[in-house]
């Protein structure tokens, strides 16, 4: 199976679970997970890259512009990091986790804001 099908049949898919589950289900799946998968990947992979521009105008015909707008500006969202849940590990540790969300973080922030251009653009 070559991308165009594999993204063809997660949009189909997404009409599916809009019309059974509700449209933020399937923000969720579409966006949340497969298109951004899709643009990691993208970043790295010539062949993704490629199909970025036709994944992209298929979610357009899907979702109307307000509903992505919406979904993009919580998708990915965190709650601050607590270091109380690592009440019993050294501060060393504590702190290399800290550093590893804060990467966690900032990698979805910028991947998020990619997605931003591709699907709010005119």
């Amino acid at each position: 199976m070559n991308l165009c099908e594999i993204w063809m049949e997660q949009c189909e898919a997404s009409r599916g679970i809009e019309d059974e589950f509700g449209t933020q289900q399937a923000l969720a799946y579409l966006i949340g997970e497969k298109f951004l998968n899709f643009l990691e990947v993208a970043e790295s992979d010539p062949t993704f890259r490629a199909e970025v521009p036709a994944f992209v105008a298929e979610i357009k015909r899907i979702f109307e512009p307000w509903r992505l707008a919406e979904y993009l500006d919580t998708t990915r969202q965190t709650e601050p990091f607590d270091p109380s849940i690592y009440e019993n590990a050294n501060p060393e540790d504590i702190e290399m986790e800290r550093k590893a969300d804060l990467r966690r973080c900032a990698a979805d922030l910028l991947l998020v804001e990619r997605a931003k251009e591709w699907l709010l653009e005119e």
